[in-house]
């Protein structure tokens, strides 16, 4: 696989600090930050230079390197933070009961009205001020105003699964055009094509699904419980279910337009070349001791010999506050 090579970075976080090192086994990660045991983080991203990663304890960090070094900013209160969106002009967080912080380019975040007290688990932001967010027992919060306001969305639950159960939904995406999709418990993948007012189930099954991945090349790919990772070349139309080995709880999953795809969950580092039609497994302690749940890309900038280089690096962020690129 072809991954963008990677350059080692400090990052000094209030008392956390750690040196950027290789993972020892095999050198398939490389630390860029390091918590405390206690610590979780549960999402990263990144646009550009500007990014945000969130997890327990309110935690938030930034970096404005492309992911180079990270700063602790500001807790938001105490409780876990779940998942974030970015776009140019606005950043959402959303965490436990209901919580929904709205943040702007001057920096800093508003606690925002949700409408409800069940925990967010996915949120995601659209250049057109379409905003949505999913959670417990079937929560689906919809947005006109890039998150300024909330409406509960009412899904026809019997119609979406043969149990008639109000799933827990985990990860949400808008495409290009403004589709929503989203997963969650049964196997399920949800699709709007109306900004949220009506919806229909693509696939259903056993398993949660727990990320999300929609290209813009018509790729996308869904992983979740005892190692399933689905697959769609369509747009997501259609879904076929991969063999990817590990039957790990698989957390999150990013892919390249060139077919390079990223797949991180529970003592588990997934990779491909091809699109998902082979894959190999990373091993080392950084991936057997320890889970990630999150990832993102960043541009990292340098210089050498007076030419400014700019590099991709893929980023994963989990247990105990840990931020690691992936090496080639």
């Amino acid at each position: 696989m072809r991954l963008i090579s990677i350059l080692a970075a400090v990052a000094v976080l209030g008392a956390a600090q750690a040196m950027s090192t290789p993972d020892t086994a095999g050198q398939q990660l490389t630390v860029v930050r390091n918590g405390f045991p206690h610590d979780a983080l549960f999402d990263i991203e990144i646009e550009g230079k500007t990014g945000l990663a969130v997890g327990s304890f309110g935690a938030l960090l930034s970096t404005a390197d492309g992911g180079a070094t990270w700063r602790s900013e500001d807790d938001l209160g105490e409780i876990a933070l779940t998942a974030l969106a970015l776009s140019a002009e606005r950043s959402l967080v959303v965490g436990q009961r209901g919580a929904i912080f709205l943040g702007g380019e001057s920096g800093g975040f508003t606690s925002v009205d949700s409408g409800t007290t069940e925990r967010l688990l996915g949120v995601d932001l659209h250049q057109s001020g379409l905003a949505v967010a999913v959670g417990g027992f079937g929560t689906l919060l919809v947005s006109a105003d890039s998150g300024q306001s909330w409406r509960q969305a009412v899904l026809d639950w019997p119609n979406l699964n043969e149990e008639g159960l109000e799933a827990h939904l985990y990860d949400v995406v808008i495409n290009d055009d403004g589709e929503i999709f989203g997963v969650g418990e049964f196997g399920l993948v949800l699709r709007s094509r109306d900004r949220g007012q009506n919806w229909e189930a693509l696939t259903s099954g056993a398993a949660s699904l727990f990320a999300l991945h929609m290209g813009g090349n018509g790729k996308a790919f869904a992983v979740g419980q005892n190692g399933t990772v689905l697959r769609s070349t369509d747009g997501g139309d259609s879904w076929v279910t991969l063999d990817a080995g590990p039957r790990a709880n698989l957390l999150d999953v990013w892919a390249s337009p060139d077919d390079e795809v990223v797949i991180v969950g529970m003592r588990a580092l997934l990779r491909s070349s091809d699109g998902g039609e082979s894959w190999t497994a990373a091993g080392g302690r950084g991936v057997e001791r320890t889970w990630y749940q999150a990832l993102a890309t960043g541009i990292v900038t340098r210089t050498s010999d007076n030419v400014e280089l700019h590099e991709e690096r893929v980023y994963a962020a989990g247990q105990m506050g840990r931020i690691v690129t992936i090496n080639n």
